[in-house]
Formats: C-alpha cells, sequence, structure tokens
C-alpha cells in the first residue's frame, strides 16, 4: 500500500483557520487536489470529512475518528491509521491520500511514503498547522512548479512533491497490515 499525503501550507506552515476551513481562495491549488484524489481512497478526519460533504464523486472516503459510534453512509469510519490502511488494502486500493485535518496528518506521517505540497508564498493567519514532516524523516524532491499570483489566485505557490527516502527507525511497519 502507497501512503500519500497532499496539503495547502502558508510559510508559517498554517493549513487551517482552526475552526473549520482554509483561510484562502486558490482554485489552482483545488484542482490540483481534485486531480490528485480522483477515484483515490482518502483518508480524512470527522471535521474535514464533514467540511467536504457533497463535494466527493468518485473518491472513497475512509474517516479517523475518535467517536467509536460515528456512522457515515459514504465510505468508511476508522478510529486509527492502521486501520484506514488495512480496510483501503482489504478493498483493493494501492494508495491511500491522506487529506487532512492536522491531527490525521501528524498521525499518518510515519507511514506516509510521498507528499504532494502546495507551498502558498506568504505568511497566513489560521490555527491547524501541518506537522514537521523532516524532522525525522529524509526526503527526495521529485517535482517543483512555480505559479505566480495572478487574477484568480491572490496568492503564488510552488506544487512540490517529495519521496521518502528510506524507512526512519520510527517508521512502523506495515508488513502486518497487508
Amino acid at each position: 500500500m502507497h501512503i500519500t499525503m497532499i496539503s495547502a501550507m502558508a510559510q508559517n506552515w498554517v493549513i487551517g483557520t482552526g475552526k473549520g476551513g482554509i483561510p484562502w481562495h486558490l482554485p489552482r491549488d483545488t484542482r490540483r487536489f481534485r486531480e490528485f484524489t480522483d477515484e483515490k481512497f482518502l483518508l480524512l478526519g470527522r471535521r474535514t470529512f464533514e467540511e467536504m460533504t457533497g463535494w466527493f464523486t468518485n473518491q472513497t472516503p475512509i474517516v479517523l475518528t475518535r467517536d467509536p459510534d460515528y456512522k457515515t453512509d459514504h465510505g468508511f469510519v476508522v478510529n486509527k491509521v492502521e486501520e484506514a490502511i488495512s480496510t483501503a488494502a482489504e478493498k483493493g486500493a494501492g494508495e491511500l491520500a491522506v487529506c487532512g485535518g492536522a491531527s490525521v496528518y501528524d498521525a499518518a506521517l510515519p507511514y506516509t511514503d510521498e507528499l504532494f505540497l502546495t507551498l502558498i508564498d506568504g505568511a497566513i493567519e489560521g490555527g491547524a498547522h501541518f506537522p514537521d514532516y523532516d524532522k525525522d524523516i529524509e526526503w527526495k524532491e521529485i517535482s517543483r512548479e512555480a505559479f505566480p499570483a495572478d487574477e484568480e489566485n491572490e496568492y503564488g505557490m510552488t506544487f512540490l512533491q517529495l519521496r521518502r527516502l528510506h524507512p526512519s527507525s520510527l517508521r512502523p511497519s506495515r508488513l502486518h497490515l497487508l
């Protein structure tokens, strides 16, 4: 199972308001996100999932929540990242795309093979932050594409793809999950 993570973040690592929602409107990034998640299994936290209600077309959401009684009519509900990986694998997915929020990114980072980041040109106020992804993990830059601000996108941005170089000693084994 290949684990990917996709997120947009400001220069100060902000990814959201902390009260639900994101503090920017960037159609270029939204298009990238939609294209990237097309037909994939997605791992989302409960609040992120609920904010995106009505958005899912051909994606399969897996909702990570601490609430053992949480139910959804669309997708699956799990209480641990390992359950999400197992569920996606059991359903035949080759990839699980982690899509937020902050606590889900943090919990899934040790399992992640690739990062697809949108680096926003600017520090933006917000209460949710992306984890320090290069603290204990080494990454290789695969691609980088910069875009200036324009009429449609108030901030410039860079699309960055990173691939994990090798498993760190903190990376949990996933062999027993597959």
